[in-house]
């Protein structure tokens, strides 16, 4: 530190004696200027010095530390010689999956904020360049009188949709969450628990321990929980250790120690450069073939029943050493990937929840017969010639050509005449090949988004597991049965046994009045794809959302009001949808409100699917019948 402190004050001294020599015009500029100089010296030292000291990384005792182990350098071993893929993968929200907590990184208001939840009060305090959070003492015995304590924030997760914020205990490196998430666009506090599709119930979870021995596993790089867990049922003590926060460089391409110790000679690195041999040094995604790329990216983008070899079992193994899997093996050697559970899968074993689609990705006949994989649509650095903003490309990460062109690679025939196998105009969104083969039947991060196993519509699929095929989730206002007689028209598809009501009702209609808390979520979003939107015309929409806006899950509730505020009319809509039960009732009413305003007579036979009649006006009776027999059950999507 001192040195660093005596080289900041040379140059100020040295820049300062340059600027006085040259604009004193006087006998004596020399040694002015040499006085000015040991001032500045002096003055940067002191306010250097006046700064608090920053412990080092290895003598931080409240939190997970970054500390370099097992051959993994850090990313910033990287930068000089690869400074273009350095600052992609910066600007990437793989780096900020998780951070240290610092002004730069925390992107929630802690000016004084004071937040409410089941009852209890939480007060955030920003001090300096540090974050605080005042509460009552989470872990004082049920039924007794809480102290209030306070927690200084030390890591944060996210940075795209939302953050979340870690605090530390005051108990070894173990850390506890702030029951609260901050809305990035919105830029607005929520209930962490309104963020996701679960029943309500358990608000103040503070998941002690969870960064320690769970989130790491995806949130980090080369973790190793190091917790001591004995009897598998307490806590007692974690001595967490990551090689970076974030999923940094090292997560993909495997330890860097070897490759930067084998490439320090210029010459050699040039060398290398201009060969096409692989550098046996480093592991290279794009040189494996596309089952092993692939598992680079599973490898977090799955849902795994973790197996490991040895004597020891399997959670105790975890909890010592991490993972053992480095990019280039064969991750099924290690891991089970799991097909079951209804936190996380449709009925069939399709995965429903986002960040885990090497599940459906490992079954898709593109994937298992062909040569699909996760780089056939997605890059991880920007190339240089990409004409796209960085933000825009970060997003999703997608290469700068049209998705189709890695369909159509491997089905050139379509190419001849694209109308004629996806009946619908060149160039719409109903030609493109992922929005038909892809549909948004994930969940995750209160949207919809696209499941990776590559299939066709059915709608046999829909009736047994309850999941929107791709036509119905576009055409909002189409029954099955219009969509079973469409696929069967165009492509011999046979069309399944219908009730009445897939005959009559539009199939949205039923999965947003009738449908699970999962289905509903889904429908909510929908409501404000535009491209369903435009497929569908918004004009009867809204009271379907306003239904929402008084839904029992949180989640669904500001999902509905975010697609909302797509609709005419509804720009300014905003409640406080996770408060008061009159609140939320109120709001249902307004947003009707406006509809009835608004709407207007229509003699598009289409709505009578979706209960208009045709002087506009809702069908209430059938709208009550179908909300009655609403599907209940508990719904919890495991993110």
């Amino acid at each position: 530190m001192l040195n660093e402190i005596l080289a900041i004050g040379a140059t100020v001294a040295i820049v300062a004696a340059v600027v006085v020599a040259r604009f004193v015009h006087s006998r004596g500029r020399f040694a002015l200027a040499i006085g000015f100089a040991g001032l500045a010296t002096i003055a940067t030292v002191t306010a250097v010095a006046a700064r608090p000291a920053q412990l080092a990384e290895i003598e931080v005792k409240d939190r997970p530390i970054e500390v370099q182990h097992d051959g993994y350098v850090g990313s910033s071993s990287c930068r000089s010689c690869h400074a273009h893929e350095h600052a992609t993968w910066h600007d990437s929200y793989h780096r900020t999956m998780a951070q240290r907590a610092s002004p730069e990184t925390v992107l929630a208001d802690f000016d004084d904020v004071t937040l409410t939840v089941a009852g209890k009060t939480f007060h955030l305090q920003r001090r300096g360049d540090e974050f605080w959070a005042v509460m009552d003492d989470p872990l004082a015995e049920a039924g007794s009188a809480a102290a209030r304590v306070e927690h200084r924030i030390v890591t944060t997760t996210g940075s795209h949709n939302m953050q979340v914020y870690w605090y530390e205990t005051g108990h070894t490196r173990i850390t506890g969450l702030l029951p609260f998430a901050w809305q990035v666009a919105e830029k607005r506090w929520i209930p962490r628990q309104a963020a996701f599709v679960v029943p309500a119930g358990n608000e103040v979870d503070h998941e002690y321990g969870s960064w320690n021995y769970v989130c790491l596993k995806c949130h980090a790089t080369a973790a190793k929980p190091l917790v001591d867990w004995p009897d598998h049922e307490k806590l007692h003590g974690a001595d967490t250790k990551i090689a970076e926060f974030g999923i940094a460089c090292e997560a993909c391409h495997g330890p860097g120690a070897a490759h930067v110790a084998a490439n320090q000679n210029p010459a050699l690195r040039y060398a290398k450069h201009l060969s096409d041999e692989p550098d046996p040094t480093i592991v290279n995604p794009k040189r494996l073939d596309h089952v092993r790329s692939t598992q680079v990216c599973g490898q977090c983008h799955g849902q795994w029943d973790y197996r490991f070899e040895g004597n020891l079992p399997r959670l105790r193994k975890w909890f010592e050493n991490g993972f053992v899997y480095r990019p280039g093996d064969d991750l099924l050697q290690l891991r089970t990937l799991k097909f079951t559970g209804d936190e996380q899968f449709w009925s069939d074993g399709l995965i429903r929840v986002a960040g885990r689609e090497y599940n459906a990705l490992v079954g898709s006949g593109c994937f298992d017969k062909g040569e699909m994989s996760c780089m056939s649509c997605h890059v991880a650095h920007q190339a240089a010639d990409d004409p796209r903003p960085r933000g825009e490309w970060t997003n999703d990460m997608l290469r700068p050509e049209s998705l189709d062109r890695t369909c159509l690679q491997c089905h050139p025939s379509y190419e001849q005449d694209i109308p004629a196998h996806t009946h619908h105009a060149v160039g719409s969104e109903g030609s493109r090949c992922h929005n038909c083969h892809m549909p948004h039947t994930t969940y995750g991060l209160m949207k919809g988004v696209r499941t990776h196993r590559v299939a066709s519509p059915s709608v046999a699929s829909t009736l047994a597991t309850g999941r929107p095929n791709a036509c119905n989730q576009c055409h909002l206002d189409r029954t099955l049965a219009w969509t079973a007689e469409h696929l069967h028209t165009w492509y011999g598809t046979p069309v399944p046994k219908l009730s009445d009501e897939d005959r009559k009702i539009a199939a949205a209609v039923q999965w947003t009045l009738k449908g699970d808390a999962a289905q509903r979520a889904l429908m909510a979003w929908s409501l404000g794809w535009g491209p369903a939107q435009q497929a569908s015309g918004r004009d009867w929409m809204a009271p379907y959302l306003a239904e929402m806006l008084d839904d029992p899950y949180d989640a669904v509730r500001i999902i509905a009001e975010r697609s909302l505020r797509t609709l005419p009319g509804y720009e300014q809509f905003q409640n406080d949808l996770v408060g008061a039960p009159e609140v939320r009732s109120r709001a249902k009413n307004d947003a009707l409100a406006t509809w009835r305003q608004a709407s207007k007579p229509s003699l598009d036979p289409r709505r009578e699917a979706v209960l208009l009649l045709p002087d506009g006006s809702l069908r209430g009776e059938e709208f009550a019948r179908l909300l009655k027999l609403r599907n209940l059950r508990k719904v919890r999507l495991d993110e």
